[in-house]
């Protein structure tokens, strides 16, 4: 148990019990950690947000795509590039250019590419990229700045999704892939997000 000292005040000369305690509470009862703005607690708000499951959901989408996309990038296309014309496609890509014409129909699809494109600069590629590893860096950085991280991680899983939308004739073309490349994506997230306390706990 903690003990106060006392001191007598000179204007009214009652006597006020001192911020002394043996086990280190505050006279407010705060303990000495605690931050009276609520800092702690905003920061592990932010913290929710960055690495919680709805921007993981997104980001995990969003890695399975750069995983797709990379993979057909030399026989098909860039994420954001068109086919060629007259372009000689293998033929599990045959009914790819079918595919894209008859989504770029559709008012959402075109709405994605054009949301796509304007967030990325014209560089949805690049742009997946930094998202992906944006994403991966932030969970795996749990020290960093709060909102800086934030940040990252919530844009990243915006345009992850905005991305994944804009790459559907890429998911189809997958086929039978899909679901690995969508497990890979997942994995890298939690994996991501387990592993600093997976550390602490080794080297603890």
């Amino acid at each position: 148990m903690g003990s106060a000292a006392t001191e007598a005040d000179p204007v009214s000369g009652e006597t006020t019990a001192a911020a002394t305690a043996a086990d280190g509470e505050a006279p407010n009862g705060e303990a000495p950690g605690d931050a009276p703005d609520g800092t702690a607690r905003g920061g592990a708000r932010l913290r929710g947000w960055t690495v919680g499951w709805p921007a993981g959901l997104a980001q995990a989408l969003g890695a399975a795509v750069l995983l797709i996309t990379e993979f057909v990038r030399q026989d098909v296309a860039a994420l954001g590039a068109k086919v060629p014309k007259g372009a000689h496609l293998p033929d599990y890509a045959a009914d790819f250019p079918h595919l894209v014409d008859t989504l770029d129909g559709q008012w959402w699809f075109r709405a994605a590419e054009a949301v796509r494109d304007a967030v990325s600069f014209g560089e949805p590629r690049a742009a997946l990229w930094a998202a992906v590893c944006a994403a991966l860096v932030v969970r795996l950085n749990v020290d960093g700045p709060p909102r800086t991280q934030c940040f990252l991680s919530v844009a990243g899983a915006g345009y992850c999704a905005v991305a994944a939308l804009s790459a559907v004739p890429f998911l189809v073309l997958a086929g039978a892939a899909l679901p690995f490349a969508l497990l890979v994506g997942a994995l890298a997230v939690v994996l991501a997000t387990a592993a600093p306390d997976a550390w602490r706990r080794l080297t603890g």
